[in-house]
């Protein structure tokens, strides 16, 4: 096991070991941030799904699965031995199409995508792909707009010793003006601390790639005799194994973290400034290479202060940029600054170095890059921060705030670490929540040049017994400097608990709280948002949502299921226009200024914070997306895992989204084939699979196939065997 991945697991042990041991209040779940916040999983940063699954291995018994949704020819179809369930009869009849083409009966999960700007057919997409039985970069690209995918990973990057680093995820992508694109991703070894930030690039639209070439100094010529690659050819950053030197509390580690990109123009009186493979210290530019845009990547950078024990690391947000199309990359440099609202939990003072999950946007029109991150240097709940570089990148301003997210009330339960599972959950289900969110800079100059747009969620509306994860949009007319907020995006029934921190243990800042009533709930859970915006003004969000599912009471697993209903997942969409850079506009009518704070926000356990009810509820309007339900228990080995985030692509016309879909996954466990998990012996876990499925619609006025209400055939969904095979 590596080093880092000890360190993970010493925090997770350790955790779970306060879980285990709190007594009575452990029995219904301690949340983990009762315990000091030293050892608290969710209140510190923690690696993102990639790097934190690396170990596990899927195996592959099975020869045959579920494959709705498949647009290739020729197909093995007619030629396979299994029935075709009722599911996945269901499941063909949507307008989504499948993105993966690979019948292996693996996960994909945790999609990003972008839309050539010279051809809108064009769209290439990423994924975490698992059909090599483990995490690599999966990329799919399409010619006609989504009617068929030719996909594939990107090439494992090189280092000197001759090795290939074949763990990677966390996808991130994005076109250039010139219609070149950028697959940016982690890559790491499973064995070993080897890992890194490398970009791949394809002038023909997502069909081949570049191959990131690794080099330890500035001389080092790339690969062997005659490798035209330039040196350092897509290297971010790399992290070497660290070789630990005795006494081993002093051992440091870095390990680079969840990756975001974004490109747009050099702001006025930037010139383009290239640099050395190694050193990257700066050097001219050959001109025939500089690109018509500057690409930035910005990430979490995981170390190991010295002094501080081995399970406690700090988490930087930290960037760098390329202006010769991702050959060479500034050196890296801390963004995420200090303010008076943050409690530095290993710099001290006001220092803001405790974060996860950046998001940069680039303004089209002026070239200002703006960054929105999550913070975990506070007193109680977390929150979200922008910072912004009108520079190209050399100075940075901020952070800003944004909002508090709240997530205390969130908790991971004995029943879910029974499964395997190490982070937070939501009510009935075990994959992990991270309350992620994203940010985009209006596509139009003028008016709109300072405008950007943010969209998060959190639990404010729910309690750890029944959550009610919401969407929420802020909005910033002066380039992030303040916030209009909080407007509720999903517009189905959502209301404040009487106490959202009932059941609360003891041991953190705030009182010890009453046990949750029986049978009260707030509302259904909805997650992962993600927002883009055309130049007409036409704004969308997506998002993953529960609302459809009212009263179900079945579920894979009956010690998870907590509540009826809120288990089905759908994915939504939520549009509103921006017309005018009004602040107020697509403002819930109870939103408003909220002030930057002059000390750290604890918000404790009352008053409820805003943000429940209509007053509360924004003019966005909300369809259905997928055509049929997935079933999240069945998308990763033990339903721990369907990625972090997802995204949205924005054309003049189009609305294009890439969907973590479950619905041809099956049970290997649980009452579908038995009491205990797994419960097939010889069948394959893997049966548990996700796919990535693609829809598109007109972002002036949704064409999505709109769900009003659950079908009845969704119960085929809730509870699916496994496919016999012979």
């Amino acid at each position: 096991m590596s080093r880092f991945l000890a360190l993970v697991g010493a925090l997770t042990a350790l955790a779970t070991f306060f879980l285990l041991t709190t007594g009575a209040a452990a029995d219904e779940g301690d949340d983990l941030k009762s315990t000091p916040r030293s050892l608290k999983i969710e209140q510190v940063a923690t690696p993102s799904g990639a790097f934190d699954f690396r170990d596990i291995v899927l195996g592959s018994n099975i020869t045959e699965c579920p494959q709705a949704g498949m647009n290739t020819e020729p197909n093995p179809e007619d030629l396979d031995r299994r029935e075709v369930d009722a599911a996945e009869e269901k499941s063909e009849r949507g307008d989504e199409t499948r993105a993966n083409t690979e019948y292996s009966c693996f996960p994909q999960n945790e999609t990003s995508l972008d839309v050539n700007p010279h051809d809108d057919d064009n769209i290439v997409t990423g994924a975490n792909d698992y059909r090599l039985g483990w995490a690599s970069s999966g990329f799919y690209t399409t010619r006609d707009g989504g009617e068929h995918w030719y996909d594939g990973w990107i090439p494992f990057p090189s280092l000197p010793s001759g090795d290939n680093l074949d763990g990677g995820g966390d996808p991130a992508i994005v076109f250039d003006r010139a219609g070149t694109v950028y697959y940016v991703d982690i890559n790491f070894n499973r064995t070993d601390d080897t890992n890194g930030i490398w970009v791949s690039r394809s002038t023909n639209g997502g069909f081949t790639w570049s191959r990131p070439c690794v080099v330890l100094t500035d001389t080092a010529p790339c690969g062997g005799p005659g490798d035209p690659r330039q040196p350092g050819d897509g290297t971010v950053t790399f992290t070497p194994e660290n070789v630990m030197t005795p006494p081993a509390p002093d051992f440091s580690v870095t390990f680079n973290d969840k990756e975001y990109v974004a490109a747009g123009p050099r702001p006025e009186g930037v010139a383009p400034t290239c640099y050395t493979p190694a050193t990257h210290t700066p050097r001219p530019c050959d001109p025939a290479q500089v690109g018509p845009d500057r690409i930035y990547v910005t990430w979490t950078r995981f170390t190991n202060p010295v002094g501080t024990p081995n399970f406690i690391t700090d988490s930087k947000i930290v960037e760098s940029h390329s202006d010769d199309m991702g050959r060479s990359w500034s050196p890296v440099q801390v963004i995420n600054g200090s303010a008076p609202f943050c409690v530095g939990s290993f710099a001290g003072g006001t220092a803001c170095d405790d974060n996860q999950f950046s998001v940069p946007t680039v303004s089209p029109k002026t070239g200002h890059v703006y960054v929105a991150f999550e913070n975990f240097d506070t007193e109680d709940e977390n929150q979200w921060l922008v910072v912004r570089s009108a520079d190209g990148g050399a100075t940075w301003q901020g952070p800003f705030y944004v909002t508090t997210a709240y997530d205390v009330n969130l908790r991971l339960r004995p029943d879910c670490t029974a499964r395997g599972a190490t982070r937070v959950h939501l009510t009935n289900s075990c994959f992990r929540i991270p309350m992620t969110g994203a940010i985009v800079a209006d596509k139009r100059g003028g008016a709109f040049a300072d405008d950007l747009y943010l969209v998060m969620e959190d639990n404010r509306n729910g309690t750890r017994d029944s959550t009610n994860s919401d969407v929420f949009f802020f909005k910033s007319t002066d380039g992030g400097s303040s916030w209009y907020g909080p407007t509720r995006v999903n517009d189905d029934s959502s209301t404040s608990p009487a106490n959202r921190d009932c059941g609360r243990n003891p041991g953190g800042p705030e009182p010890t709280q009453p046990a949750c009533p029986a049978g009260v709930n707030t509302g259904n859970d909805q997650f992962w948002p993600w927002v883009d915006i055309n130049e007409q003004g036409h704004m969308t969000v997506v998002m993953k949502d529960r609302r459809l599912d009212v009263d179900s009471v079945a579920h894979e697993w009956p010690t998870s299921r907590h509540r009826p209903g809120n288990y089905l997942v759908w994915t939504w969409g939520a549009n509103c226009r921006i017309t005018t850079s009004n602040p107020t506009q697509c403002v819930a009518a109870a939103a408003g200024l909220i002030p930057q704070p002059t000390a750290p926000v604890n918000p404790g356990v009352a008053p409820a914070p805003p943000g429940a009810g209509p007053t509360y509820t924004g003019p966005f309007r909300n369809y259905g997306v997928s055509s049929v339900p997935s079933n999240y228990d069945y998308s990763f080995r033990a339903g721990l895992f369907a990625g972090d985030y997802e995204s949205v692509a924005l054309t003049d016309t189009r609305v294009n989204t890439l969907m973590t879909d479950a619905r041809n996954g099956r049970s290997s466990g649980g009452p579908a084939g038995g009491a205990t998990f797994p419960s097939q012996p010889g069948r394959n876990p893997a049966c548990e699979q996700s796919d990535v499925f693609f829809d598109s619609w007109r972002s002036n006025s949704p064409d999505a196939e709109a769900q009003n209400s659950p079908n009845a055939s969704d119960s085929l969904f809730l509870v699916t065997p496994c496919p016999r095979d012979e």
